[in-house]
């Protein structure tokens, strides 16, 4: 499978990401706040940290947190960011198919804003695997990933957004026999002209997967929500689903 994540995190496209999350500071703040009500104290590994979106401002709690990503782009800003903050976190590159710690170190684990499901079924799983094997007995692990259910009824072939500096165009399709979403965005800078285009493909994953996807891992779902606002899931309303597990 075409590696598309490395693409959609460096240069240009991640000025495009960075702009919009940078744009909802509630959204964040929402999300922190839930994250503290249920993450253990100690040290905590923040999956796919990014820009340090969720870590920078979670480390207030008592917590120690490490920050885990790909992108060496996003991890430049985000130790930028930390240092602005007078935080001092850790970030590490790396991936997370291959998890460089050892054993059962963590406290808690937190993988936020649909950033599992990028590989192939068995990639996956080993995914699920690494997670488990580096928390620490009875650790808890959060997963915040979209829902299909919301997604499939709310389906738009094509869609435009228009933001202070940028317009993207993106296109949408369904392979359902894979059950991957796959997506295509084009994101004109207003300012340079200049256009930029990536293609997105994630496999979709209902809760009846997660959770015996979570159960062979030897992760025991506790709670489920269906938003940071701690509603309870519904599989046709809920854009959400967000899965509270401990390691067995």
């Amino acid at each position: 499978m075409k590696e598309w994540y490395k693409e959609m995190f460096e240069g240009n496209l991640v000025k495009y990401w960075l702009s919009l999350s940078d744009s909802r500071k509630e959204v964040t703040n929402r999300q922190v706040s839930f994250l503290r009500d249920f993450l253990e104290k100690g040290l905590v590994l923040d999956l796919c940290c990014g820009p340090g979106r969720i870590s920078i401002p979670l480390s207030a709690s008592s917590m120690s947190i490490v920050g885990l990503d790909l992108s060496n782009y996003l991890l430049l800003i985000a130790l930028k960011r930390a240092n602005q903050a007078n935080k001092d976190l850790y970030w590490v590159r790396g991936d997370m198919r291959h998890l460089p710690f050892r054993s059962e170190i963590f406290d808690s684990a937190m993988n936020i804003f649909t950033s599992f499901g990028y590989f192939s079924e068995e990639e996956n799983e080993t995914v699920l695997k690494e997670i488990t094997r580096v928390l620490k007995r009875e650790g808890m692990f959060i997963l915040d990933i979209a829902n299909p259910g919301w997604l499939i009824r709310n389906f738009r072939e094509r869609d435009w957004t228009e933001e202070e500096k940028y317009i993207s165009l993106e296109q949408r399709s369904v392979d359902w026999k894979s059950k991957r979403w796959k997506s295509k965005w084009i994101v004109i800078n207003k300012q340079t002209r200049e256009i930029d285009e990536i293609n997105f493909n994630h496999r979709l994953y209902d809760l009846q997967e997660l959770r015996e996807l979570h159960s062979r891992r030897g992760l025991e779902t506790t709670q489920i929500y269906g938003s940071f606002g701690k509603e309870d899931f519904d599989e046709a309303r809920s854009r959400r689903i967000i899965i509270l597990s401990r390691k067995k």
